[in-house]
């Protein structure tokens, strides 16, 4: 590879460092095509180049850092958006610096802009009893209410990511005790989750309104033209059902509901239902304990704030001792709870 060839690398990225030797999923690949695309069609406006006539000293980290202020000002990217982009931009020069040395000095320089901050949101999950009036509102005496009541009680059921859903075939599923379904999750990594009764038989009910054997390698979710649901189906469908329901439960009118909500949802019941958190993980599929350590402290803020309503109620005369925010032994069984 000579010193100015952009091509060759970009090649041998996606070709094989991506899909032969990480093994990414194809989502992640277009992912990363999608990013690079936009950077070369950035710098090229800059440089008032053609694709074919970039050079890698045209890739510069001012010209990155550059792209990173268009992305979020002049294509209004969120931040997690821009990192994303970032992320793909860092990949590339990695590889650039693995496999010529010379280009070392450059990589680093681009690998040293830093990603940005973004403020923590609060993950948002709905309660048990909101989540009992969205199944409620569902017609099941219908093809389409039978198919958005199993796909939101199997999402609710194992708190599986939206696009782990929409790749589900219905022989992914195992309807025989003990009834479980393989998912395919990020990395490419398997799990399986167990299924209750309830999911089964919504399931069941709908697979059979179609006409679909239970071990058929269909699509198991599908649209009105019989084709696999899409992501942004499935976003649709949850966001009509909750709007079917949210006149009924006010408290639904204040909430963005996404079907990143239902696993969230997911992960805080199986939590306040004292359910282990490796077993969590597992469920979810986590990668690290440390994610799913952020629903303990979602739950134990709530649980102060509870008791810091309580707090209020009672007449100052009544109190002893101080606050309770002051006492170490109830917040260390706050902690564990």
């Amino acid at each position: 590879m000579n010193q100015t060839d952009i091509a060759t690398p970009i090649r041998g990225f996606f070709e094989q460092h991506l899909l032969s030797q990480r093994g990414l999923s194809g989502h992640t690949v277009l992912a990363y095509r999608d990013a690079l695309k936009l950077f070369l069609e950035f710098v090229c406006r800059r440089q008032r180049k053609t694709t074919t006539a970039l050079m890698l000293k045209d890739l510069t980290a001012d010209t990155v850092r550059n792209f990173m202020d268009h992305l979020e000002h002049g294509r209004n990217n969120s931040v997690p958006t821009r990192n994303a982009r970032l992320a793909a931009i860092h990949a590339f020069f990695n590889y650039l610096a693995s496999i010529d040395p010379r280009h070392l000095l450059h990589a680093q320089s681009i690998l040293a802009i830093p990603f940005k901050r973004q403020p923590h949101r609060v993950a948002e999950y709905l309660e048990r009893e909101e989540m009992l009036k969205v199944f409620a509102g569902i017609d099941g005496q219908t093809l389409r209410g039978q198919r958005d009541d199993a796909l939101l009680r199997l999402l609710y059921n194992t708190g599986m990511r939206v696009q782990e859903l929409v790749d589900l075939d219905v022989n992914h599923l195992r309807f025989s005790r003990p009834c479980s379904v393989r998912i395919f999750g990020k990395g490419r990594k398997e799990r399986t989750c167990p299924l209750w009764k309830e999911t089964v038989a919504a399931v069941k009910a709908y697979l059979a309104k179609r006409g679909v054997r239970l071990d058929e390698a269909t699509p198991l979710f599908v649209n009105h033209d019989g084709n696999r649901l899409t992501r942004f189906g499935v976003r649709y469908i949850i966001a009509r059902r909750v709007a079917d329901i949210a006149n009924a439960c006010p408290s639904l009118l204040v909430k963005r509901v996404t079907p990143h909500t239902i696993r969230h949802t997911t992960a805080m019941h199986l939590l306040q239902s004292n359910v282990d958190l490796n077993m969590i993980r597992s469920w979810l599929g986590h990668a690290t304990i440390e994610t799913t350590n952020g629903y303990v402290e979602i739950d134990l803020e709530m649980k102060r704030k509870t008791l810091q309503s309580a707090e209020k109620l009672i007449p100052a005369k009544a109190k002893r001792g101080g606050s309770w925010q002051d006492d170490d032994k109830l917040l260390s069984w706050l902690a564990k709870l």
